[in-house]
């Protein structure tokens, strides 16, 4: 018995410097150092394919300015009309610029019913090629009139623009 107890202190010794190191690289470690290789390795490939992304950015946008102007609204009206549903707010702005191109994101809210509203965007994906829709948020909000619900869809609308 008394062997055991001699013996006990340079096991868990031994354990502490063989096993810990083992869990943390295997639990921690890892993983996040597999994830940073990917990462440099996305990177490095991203900086090889920079020239050609920008080349094909600037194809996909043709120059027509569609935010800022107001005719991303003017597109909406005709298909929100016929849809039932009403353009409540339009808020444009200028993201990003970055080597004569900038980022035109527009704040699109629009209220309806939810079949109009999916007919509306659909439509908007179709006739807009030269924007993308990044984000829907739906929400469901108390009218002050009515004081019922009502469906509200906000778009946020982005167009790549040549300077």
């Amino acid at each position: 018995m008394k062997l055991a107890y001699k013996y006990r202190g340079v096991v868990l010794l031994a354990l502490l410097a063989v096993v810990l190191p083992w869990c943390c690289w295997r639990f921690a470690l890892r993983g996040t150092l597999g994830a940073w290789r990917d990462c440099g390795r996305l990177a490095s490939r991203l900086e090889a394919m920079a020239p050609d992304t920008v080349r094909t950015v600037a194809c996909a946008a043709d120059g027509r300015e569609l935010v800022l102007s107001g005719a991303l609204l003017a597109a909406v009206r005709p298909a929100a009309a016929e849809s039932d549903v009403q353009v409540s707010g339009y808020e444009p702005l200028v993201s990003v610029r970055y080597d004569g191109l900038a980022v035109h994101t527009a704040q699109l809210t629009l209220t309806g019913g939810y079949g109009p509203l999916l007919r509306v965007v659909d439509a908007l994906e179709r006739t807009l090629p030269a924007c993308r829709l990044r984000t829907l948020e739906w929400r469901a909000v108390p009218d002050r009139r009515t004081r019922r619900m009502r469906l509200t869809l906000t778009l946020y609308v982005q167009q790549i623009v040549l300077k």
